[in-house]
């Protein structure tokens, strides 16, 4: 195959990783967050048999300090459709709990809720329990509209939100878009047309503090991320538990019984050899799925799109490492031990962006600490912690899971392993370098005439 051809090849293949990464799409419409002040109601009010509309409206949020909150909203209905309610007021109460109900905002049914119609004006009350959670430093954190894990945007369908806090706090954290004064926040909508007020985003919280000083600001960050990783949690869980548990193990696995392993492991043309055989009959076995399984080949076609470039990094690393010679370097534990620091960093602080690092590059990590266990250095013993890192900096790239999901926790478990898999021939190319350049040293070291 030409050089052009391959490079073609290789562009298609990391498009494709690329656009099968992502857990999914289609997520649902953004959803207003007072049921009664917009389109929500207007639609179940004509199921029920009535025409109205909604001109001005509001929605005011109290929350005390025990978590519990008060939900206050009001809307001016057009005239025709005041009277129809006034004359029925059943069909008043069905419309108004039939709108809640299919509410995507609030996790639970609302408490105590109460339905009144004065002259054209709607008020709508009710309670919502534990609308916030709370964190050290004494941040409070108004989490209702995510406390299930979030599947859409949300904005505000009302003329004015405003949500209260407790006395004696003030707002530390608010959605854009809006104005703070001591421990209340509010956004105001200049129109009324759909989808057109200010949109507060998946993570739409409010956080209330003692104060707004340096010490509350950064209890507020934490609780913030303590939060936000709340939301996910259960998500990651599903994701990443087996395979973070797999390369823990297989890493520690390696660290106890890697001298055992075959010395043709450490020749890179033979490595490359066995790379290409072993592509071959995946590639083979994919198709014989295809043609038996109907569309379960799917997974293995995406599982392999996903080790492609894997693979192919793990060709190259094993045919370059027959070109080294570490012999003479007495360096090559402390460089080693410096790329295994460079790799954890960009995983930790480069998160959710440095899941790449791991679906691309993963099996790499495996050849410094081939060289550290070679080399008997005591960062070796940090390999299955380092390892089993991996999987969670890349779940993070594929939780919550929103709309249509074309990576399973299964597929993702699928491509981790064949991770591991490519990374045991590297630890075993790393770890002859370790034990040679540590003999090279020692012969160096060794006075002369002295026996070894």
């Amino acid at each position: 195959m030409r050089p052009p051809h391959v490079l073609f090849v290789l562009a298609a293949v990391f498009v494709l990783v690329v656009a099968f990464v992502p857990a999914g799409s289609a997520a649902p419409p953004p959803e207003g967050v007072c049921g009664v002040c917009g389109d929500d109601f207007e639609w179940t009010a004509d199921e029920n048999g009535v025409n109205a509309s909604v001109d001005e409206s509001s929605l005011g949020i109290r929350v005390t300090a025990d978590g519990d909150s008060q939900w206050r909203a009001t809307a001016t209905l057009n005239r025709t459709a005041a009277t129809q309610f006034e004359e029925n007021q059943t069909a008043l109460e069905r419309t108004v709990t039939q709108t809640y109900s299919r509410s995507r905002i609030l996790e639970g049914e609302p408490e105590n809720l109460s339905a009144t119609l004065e002259d054209r004006t709607l008020t709508v009350t009710f309670a919502v329990d534990d609308a916030t959670h709370q964190y050290p430093g004494g941040v409070i954190v108004f989490d209702e509209f995510t406390q299930s894990p979030p599947t859409t945007d949300v904005y505000v369908n009302a003329d004015t939100l405003t949500i209260t806090g407790p006395s004696g706090t003030t707002v530390t954290h608010a959605p854009p878009g809006g104005t703070s004064t001591e421990n209340q926040a509010t956004w105001t909508s200049d129109t009324d047309q759909q989808y057109d007020g200010p949109e507060l985003g998946r993570d739409a919280t409010v956080a209330f503090a003692p104060d707004d000083g340096l010490v509350s600001k950064a209890a507020t960050s934490g609780a913030l991320e303590a939060h936000s990783f709340g939301l996910i949690e259960s998500d990651l869980r599903e994701f990443a538990a087996l395979p973070t548990g797999l390369l823990g193990l297989v890493a520690a696995g390696l660290l106890l019984a890697g001298n055992r392993l075959p010395r043709t492991f450490s020749r890179g043309r033979t490595i490359t050899r066995w790379l290409g055989v072993g592509a071959g009959l995946y590639a083979a076995f994919a198709v014989l799925a295809a043609v038996t399984a109907g569309d379960f080949w799917i997974i293995f076609a995406i599982i392999g799109i996903a080790l492609a470039p894997q693979t192919f990094l793990t060709a190259v690393a094993a045919i370059l490492t027959d070109f080294v010679n570490v012999n003479t370097d007495r360096n090559v534990s402390r460089i080693a031990a410096v790329a295994a620091l460079a790799w954890t960093g960009a995983l930790v602080v480069g998160a959710p962006l440095s899941a790449n690092l791991v679906f691309f590059a993963g099996p790499l990590i495996f050849l410094p600490f081939g060289v550290l266990a070679g080399a008997k250095h005591p960062a070796r013993f940090l390999f299955p912690f380092i390892a089993a890192l991996g999987p969670i900096v890349a779940g993070l790239a594929l939780v919550p899971q929103i709309g249509i999901v074309l990576v399973t926790p299964t597929m993702f478990a699928g491509i981790l392993l064949g991770t591991a898999l490519l990374g045991v021939p590297l630890f075993a190319i790393g770890r002859r370098f370790g034990r040679n350049a540590t003999t090279a040293t020692e012969r160096t070291d060794t006075p002369a005439g002295t026996a070894s």
